[in-house]
């Protein structure tokens, strides 16, 4: 009888493991009989759990519940816990259970029997294996066996022990042996008197060496290692060079002061020349608990006899001298710890001194730290030798990382100043520019820190360096970006004041070509919510002037707020403020069209007339507003009375003029569009065609997108075709805006299901096709499975085609047709059926 023939189901569990001891040998009658009543004993369902009387009738304790779902009938079940947990259970005690099995059969009857079973020539090569693996077990377990003269009842103990030295030696690297013998040790340790001074060496090498391995999976290390040291110790028993070193690492990693203290004095004590990892080891233990001047004298002795030890030994005392409130003395350990170290002393190593000091709020001696790695530290070259553009900037942004941290948790803007002050005044003149204050501006407003950036601003200010229209917009961006309504007006005023002064002077430069007077320059007015109001000038410092950049920020702030008319109203004064349309300000011009109207012939003209003259013309974005538009007019239930072609081109003149767009860049405007495409205009690509019932266009865009974007078909965008093809015979199928555009929502479930059905047989077809020429299409790579969906897809459109037209050169006409049509002409469009697969 097979062990795994016994459902665990209708067993209990002790009876199971019953069952499982007994797999290997020969079940009498006798054993089987009492088995079958067990079952029968099992099989009686005990009664039902009560519950409590105030508890609802349909409450569970599990956290989820799992179901499972027919495919055809789609009737789903309740099924108690994780299928996948309960296999993998149900796995893991297979495999012991043939483990278990296995060792019972290593032995040398087994050895025999299987060699018997052996040709000649195989038998030779075999026993020669195994010749060497019992030398080498017995080279691994030599010398540890462990034997007493013990009472009976723990006789069975030290052989568990020495079984746990043999399994262990065999397997040094395996969790679960490692865990035995620590469980056997300490039960013969507990159980049997004087075990440890019967313990080979040999013994406690593994023991040692098992039970320091660091592993997750090893959580109570430092512990076993702690008592493994003193068992040692009782018997005079040394496994490393040094023990009582690794005593005091272990009792400083447990937080055991006293021990490791008390510990460390006898190592001391015990030897005329003290070694240079023990002195290490006292300058640390002493500095972490306060011992001062012990720590100093131990510092001291530590470089009498090893001048040449690390001096950042020092950063420990440093630590512990501002814990106590002599802030001298700290400071004495730094200039000390430079002295030692001289040209070795790196960043950060400064770092991690001026840090300490700012951790203690002593912001006056990390000042001084800072100032001291500017002038005679690593940066001193880089100062005397301007570097390019990326190094430099890589420069820049350690350098101001370090002047942060020197202003955090300041909260007076005097102190914050004074101190940012003190910091510059320590930096070389060529760093004072404003490349610096760039780099430091972008790195806080993508860190959010707005406050921060802003008296980053007003220190420029300070320093007599006027910010640049970028720096300001950067941080207009940031402010409209913040969910702080106080923040978006500050910077909805400032980019206004900039816009103002650059209407201003385009205004000036006007009035100056005609020979003018340019002294009473009339007020820039501005309107919202229909009223018009003053655009007020905002701060006291003087904005730079605005640039397109400006008009793009807060375009983008009143996209995102649906404020249509604003929009409006910066495309009114871009003209007066002599600015080009490009490519962001036309998509947010773009956008205002279509959602202030909703008239796609508008919106069209408008692309017609103004892309042309856009400062690097249309982008994806663009093209993702038109395609949004044309779901919109395709949509049956808003197109009442229309032709789908007036006002607004068909899906395949679209995707021809994005086709050509496409083509007229070069490969690396091309490389920089690719990433841009997203699976949301993909969708709404694919559901325009689907909505105008244009199926041999839809198998073109397809393959189109797949050649030129590098995107293929996921199950939602195969699941928009499927739906569309059932609906075909609808005149007016229902569609709603789904997550990633409008689509049709299927008007049978009985349609949708023949439909699906014929999609899941052509799958299995192409299956069957690619597994007669040797193919597992299960077994395919990512890209590979990527195209026999596209193909799948393909051939089920071509079905569906080859049943509208009645014939298949027919289909194959209109197919060519649409690839003509979208600017594709020699398109290949996937397989025509399933003989091409492979």
């Amino acid at each position: 009888m097979h062990v795994f023939s016994l459902r665990k189901k209708t067993l209990q569990p002790r009876l199971f493991q019953q069952a499982c001891r007994l797999a290997s040998t020969r079940i009498s009658g006798r054993v089987f009989t009492q088995l079958q009543r067990n079952k029968r004993l099992a099989a009686q369902k005990p009664p039902p759990p009560t519950r409590s009387s105030d508890a609802p009738a349909d409450e569970e304790d599990e956290a989820i519940r799992w179901f499972e779902q027919d495919v055809e009938t789609g009737a789903t079940r309740r099924i108690a816990g994780n299928p996948e947990e309960i296999e993998a259970a149900e796995l893991r005690q297979k495999i012991a259970a043939l483990e278990k099995e296995l060792a019972e059969y290593r032995n040398e009857d087994s050895d025999e029997d299987m060699l018997a079973a052996l040709e000649p020539e195989d038998r030779a090569k075999v026993e020669k294996a195994l010749k060497e693996r019992d030398q080498h077990e017995a080279e691994l377990t030599d010398g540890l066996n462990v034997s007493l003269d013990m009472p009976p009842l723990t006789v069975p103990l030290l052989k568990k022990f020495n079984t746990a030295l043999r399994d262990s030696a065999l397997n040094p690297s395996a969790v679960i042996p490692r865990k035995d013998l620590w469980r056997w040790y300490g039960r013969a340790k507990h159980s049997i008197p004087g075990l440890a001074n019967m313990i080979p060496k040999k013994a406690w090498q593994l023991i040692w060496k098992a039970q320091s391995i660091e592993s997750p999976t090893n959580p109570d290390r430092l512990h076993h290692m702690e008592q493994l040291l003193h068992d040692m110790a009782s018997v005079d028993m040394e496994i490393m060079p040094d023990q009582s070193l690794v005593l005091l690492e272990t009792l400083l990693a447990l937080d055991k002061t006293e021990d490791a203290i008390r510990s460390w004095q006898r190592a001391y004590d015990a030897t005329n020349t003290p070694s240079e990892q023990l002195l290490s080891l006292g300058v640390r233990l002493f500095s972490q608990n306060d011992h001062l001047d012990k720590a100093n004298w131990v510092l001291m002795r530590l470089f009498e006899r090893y001048p040449k030890h690390d001096p950042r030994i020092i950063v420990p005392l440093l630590t512990a001298d501002l814990r106590a409130g002599k802030d001298e003395l700290a400071f004495g350990c730094y200039v000390l710890m430079g002295q030692k170290l001289g040209e070795d002393m790196k960043m950060e190593d400064y770092d991690v001194v001026s840090l300490t000091f700012l951790e203690h709020n002593k912001k006056d001696y990390a000042l001084a730290v800072f100032r001291d790695m500017m002038l005679r530290g690593p940066n001193k070259e880089v100062s005397e030798e301007f570097l390019g553009a990326d190094g430099q900037n890589e420069a820049y942004e350690k350098v101001f990382e370090r002047m942060e941290r020197l202003t955090d948790g300041s909260v007076d803007a005097n102190e914050i100043n004074a101190m940012s002050l003190k910091a510059l005044s320590a930096l070389p003149l060529p760093w004072q520019n404003k490349f610096f204050y760039g780099s430091w501006l972008k790195k806080l407003i993508g860190m959010q820190q707005l406050e921060a950036a802003t008296k980053v601003v007003e220190l420029m200010y300070e320093r007599g360096i006027e910010p640049d229209a970028k720096h300001i917009n950067g941080l207009i961006g940031g402010f409209l970006r913040s969910a702080v309504p106080a923040l978006q007006a500050q910077g909805e005023k400032m980019a206004w004041k900039m816009i103002q002064r650059r209407l201003e002077a385009s205004y000036r430069h006007r009035c100056e070509k005609r020979g003018e007077n340019v002294d009473n320059i009339p007020s820039i007015r501005d309107f919202e919510e229909g009223k018009q109001v003053t655009i007020p000038a905002y701060i006291k410092r003087p904005v730079p002037i605005g640039t397109i950049e400006t008009f793009n920020v807060l375009a983008l702030h009143y996209s995102i707020h649906e404020k249509w008319k604003l929009i409006h109203h910066l495309n009114y004064l871009r003209r007066p403020a002599a600015f080009k349309m490009n490519t962001d300000f036309f998509n947010h011009y773009l956008n205002m069209i279509f959602n202030t109207f909703h008239d796609e012939k508008k919106l069209w003209q408008k692309f017609l007339s103004e892309a042309k003259h856009v400062v690097g013309g249309p982008d994806i974005e663009t093209y993702n507003i038109l395609w949004t538009a044309q779901l919109e007019h395709l949509n049956p239930r808003m197109r009442v009375g229309k032709k789908a072609t007036e006002g607004y081109p068909t899906p395949r003149q679209l995707f021809g003029l994005m086709t050509s767009w496409y083509h007229s860049k070069d490969l690396l405007h091309r490389s920089w569009v690719i990433p841009k495409s997203t699976n949301e205009i993909h969708t709404k690509i694919i559901s325009s065609f689907c909505l105008n019932k244009d199926f041999a266009g839809c198998l073109v865009a397809l393959h189109g997108i797949a050649r030129m974007y590098k995107a293929y078909p996921d199950p939602e965008l195969a699941r928009i075709v499927i739906v569309a093809v059932s609906n075909m015979s609808e005149l007016k199928p229902l569609t709603v805006r789904g997550r990633r555009g409008r689509q049709q929502v299927p008007a049978s479930t009985a349609r949708l299901q023949t439909t699906s059905k014929v999609m899941a047989s052509l799958a299995q077809k192409r299956a069957e096709t690619a597994a007669a020429k040797g193919i597992d299409i299960t077994q395919l790579r990512f890209w590979q499975r990527k195209k026999e969906a596209l193909n799948l897809l393909s051939e089920f459109i071509r079905l569906v085609l080859l049943r509208v037209h009645g014939d298949a050169d027919v289909a194959e006409t209109s197919i060519r047709e649409a690839a003509m049509a979208c600017q594709l002409p020699d398109l290949v469009t996937g397989d025509k059926d399933c003989s091409n697969v492979g």
